[in-house]
Order: C-alpha cells, then structure tokens, then sequence
C-alpha cells in the first residue's frame, strides 16, 4: 500500500511540472514578438579555371578495327603534341580508355566508331578557349574531332559565396527595419536564419531552380542567394 501511494504522489508530481513548464513555455513563447523576412545578395565573377572536353573518333568495320586503333593512337599522339606546343602542361591532360561505339546499318549488319576522349583543366583559359574554338590545326592533320566542350568554372567559389550569405542577410536586416518603423518597433536579434540554394547563371539571366544552378558555358557569371531571416522585435 504503501508503494502505491509513493507511486501516485510521484506520477501527480511529475504531471504537476510538466503543466506548470508547458505554462511557463507558452507564456514566454507567447511574449516573443518576430518578423520574418527575405533577403537577397547578387555578384559577378570571371571563372579563372578552364575544362576542354575534346572527343576524338576513327570509324572501322569488322575487319578495320585494328587499323582504325592504331590511327586513333596516331591521333591521340597529335592532339597531346600540339597540346604541349600551345603550353599546356601534361598534368592539366588527363586521357581516358577508348570506347568502342557500335553502329548498325540500315541494311543490316555493323560498323563501329572508336572514340577517345582528352580532357583539359588549365588556367590558361585563352590558350586552351583558343585551340577548342579553332580546331583547324587539327583537322588539318586528319583528326576527326568528335566533339568538344568547353566549361569555365571559378576556384574560390567557396568565399564568394560566404560574402553573399553575409550581404544577404545584412539585406534581410534591412528589410527588417524598414518593415519594422512602420509600425513603431525596432528590430533586436537574429532569432533564425536559412539559406536558400545558389543560383549561378550567365549574366542578365532569369533562369532559376529549386535545386540550384551552375551555368558553365560562360566566362563570366552572375551569383544570388536568397537567406530567409527572423528577427525578434522590441
């Protein structure tokens, strides 16, 4: 019996604190006063890296496919010379493993194409922008490039967006306090804040995407972020 009262009298206490905190925590929660708002932040930067991504093909048939590996080889030898002739060093070239594409006729039977592809990462981007842009040299030695494609991209990406999230959120405290003299208040302390996704787009872009964007095909580019912010007011 005597258990059994210990028993009540501990669950009362424990059901006596919690309504007197859930009290005391609507009370407070009640008392603050907050805004919420959006801020915004946009720069523009140079890409100071470049990627060249070049294709290489020889098409063969059944019976030609050695001889089309050994003048695809022949080719992949000419792209690297004159790669190193321009100046880019070979650390920034990177070869992949050939590929084997099939190609059926229409008439039955199958030819293939034997690609390779050599991809670019330099900063130099006007020497590499220049032999991707103007790929005469090459053909003119019977390469057939297959495809090739440029993408520039920015290595100290990292702070400029540290630097946007700083601008922004001085944009939502801004905002803020303009919302806030209205009404006689003033903004006190940065309760919350959450930053919405990059968008990188060409210049004078209005493409934007839930998930974000990374536009590579231009050398210069334009970055916002948006950061939702709630401030308490006093």
């Amino acid at each position: 019996m005597k258990r059994t009262t210990e028993a009540l009298i501990l669950g009362m206490s424990i059901m006596v604190a919690a309504a007197i905190f859930g009290i005391f925590f609507y009370s407070t929660r009640s008392s603050i006063k907050s805004i919420e708002v959006v801020g915004a932040a946009t720069g523009r930067f140079k890409s100071d890296v470049v990627k060249w991504r070049i294709a290489i093909s020889r098409p063969a048939t059944a019976t030609t496919i050695r001889q089309a590996y050994d003048l695809l080889s022949g080719d992949l030898k000419t792209v690297e010379a004159e790669l190193k002739t321009a100046g880019i060093d070979s650390s920034e070239i990177t070869i992949q493993p050939v590929n084997t594409q099939s190609v059926y006729k229409p008439n039955g039977g199958m030819d293939y194409n034997i690609n390779q592809y050599i991809i670019v990462i330099s900063r130099d981007i006007p020497t590499v922008s220049g032999l991707a842009l103007n790929p005469v040299t090459l053909v003119s030695k019977g390469v057939i490039v297959q495809s090739s494609a440029l993408g520039y991209y920015f290595s100290k990406l990292a702070e400029i967006k540290q630097n946007l999230l700083s601008d922004a959120t001085k944009d939502a405290m801004k905002r803020a306090d303009a919302i806030a003299a209205n009404s006689g208040m003033k903004v006190g302390h940065l309760l919350n804040a959450r930053a919405g996704v990059f968008q990188i787009t060409e210049p004078y872009s209005t493409q934007v995407s839930s998930y974000g964007i990374y536009n590579t095909s231009t050398l210069e580019k334009d970055i916002t972020v948006t950061v939702h912010c709630t401030f308490s007011l006093d």
